[in-house]
C-alpha cells in the first residue's frame, strides 16, 4: 500500500485506468442510508483514505458493468434491507465526482466536505432521485431480524484494493476478538453480514481490519446453529 506523511492510504495512485461510466449506467448502493449514517462512513474514508495528499471523504457505490444487475444483486448486495441504484448522469448533474477505487466495479462518490448539509444533500439524492429497491425479506419467506447486534461496525459497501470489506479496529464492541480468522457479525443495525476477518494493518490514525463476507444472511447461520445444537 502506498502512504502518503500522514499514513492515510493514497488514492491518486491506485485509481483504475478506467474512463468514467456512461451516463446511464446504474450505481448500486446498498442502504438504508441516513443522513448520520452517510457523514460516519465518510469520515471513516477520510480517516483511512487520502487524495492527492488531502482526506478523501466518500461514499462506496458499485456501477453495473460487467455483469447484470440481477447478478450484481444477488452476489453483493443479498445481506442489505434497501438498495438505491442512482445513475452516473444523475450523481455528475449533482456536482459529485466519482473515482474508481478499488477492484472494478467498485466506485466512490467523493464529497466536497463532511458539513452536514453537504451529506443532507447526497442523502436527499440517493432518496429522491434514485430506484429505491426494498430487498427486506428472507429468501425462505421469513422476516428477517428488525434489528442486528453487531461485533464492529462498517459499511459493507466499502472495499478497497484488496476486493475486502474494511472498516476500523476501533469501531469493534470487544477489539481483541477481532484478530485473523475470526467470524464475526459486520455492518450495522439495518445490514449485517457473517464476515471472516481476513487481516489488519495500519492507516490513518488506526487500526484497519479487513472482513471476507460469507455467504448467506445472519439469519441463515442462526439456523444452522440452532440444527447444529438441537438435542
Amino acid at each position: 500500500m502506498v502512504r502518503s506523511v500522514s499514513q492515510r492510504i493514497e488514492q491518486r495512485v491506485l485509481l483504475r485506468a478506467e474512463q468514467l461510466p456512461a451516463d446511464a449506467t446504474v450505481v448500486v448502493r446498498g442502504g438504508q442510508d441516513t443522513a448520520d449514517k452517510l457523514l460516519s462512513h465518510a469520515r471513516r474514508t477520510a480517516r483511512a483514505w487520502s487524495l492527492d495528499g488531502h482526506p478523501l471523504l466518500g461514499i462506496s457505490v458499485f456501477a453495473v458493468l460487467d455483469r447484470t444487475l440481477d447478478v450484481l444483486l444477488s452476489e453483493r448486495f443479498s445481506t442489505f434491507r434497501t438498495v438505491y441504484l442512482p445513475t452516473v448522469e444523475g450523481l455528475v448533474a449533482a456536482g459529485f465526482e466519482l473515482l474508481p477505487t478499488g477492484r472494478r466495479p467498485h466506485f466512490t462518490v467523493r464529497l466536497r466536505t463532511a458539513d452536514e448539509p453537504e451529506v443532507a444533500g447526497s442523502l436527499w439524492h440517493w432518496a429522491r432521485q434514485a430506484t429505491i429497491l426494498p430487498m427486506g425479506r428472507h429468501r425462505s419467506g421469513r422476516r428477517r431480524a428488525e434489528m442486528y447486534h453487531v461485533d464492529i461496525t462498517a459499511d459493507l459497501n466499502d472495499e478497497d484494493e484488496t476486493g475486502f470489506v474494511w472498516t476500523f479496529l476501533d469501531e469493534a464492541r470487544e477489539p481483541n476478538h477481532i484478530v485473523p480468522g475470526a467470524l464475526v457479525v459486520a455492518g450495522d443495525t439495518d445490514a449485517a453480514a457473517i464476515c471472516q476477518v481476513v487481516d489488519l494493518s495500519l492507516a490513518g490514525d488506526g487500526t484497519i481490519v479487513h472482513l471476507r463476507i460469507l455467504p448467506g444472511l445472519v439469519e441463515d447461520y442462526q439456523q444452522l446453529v440452532s440444527r447444529a445444537l438441537a438435542g
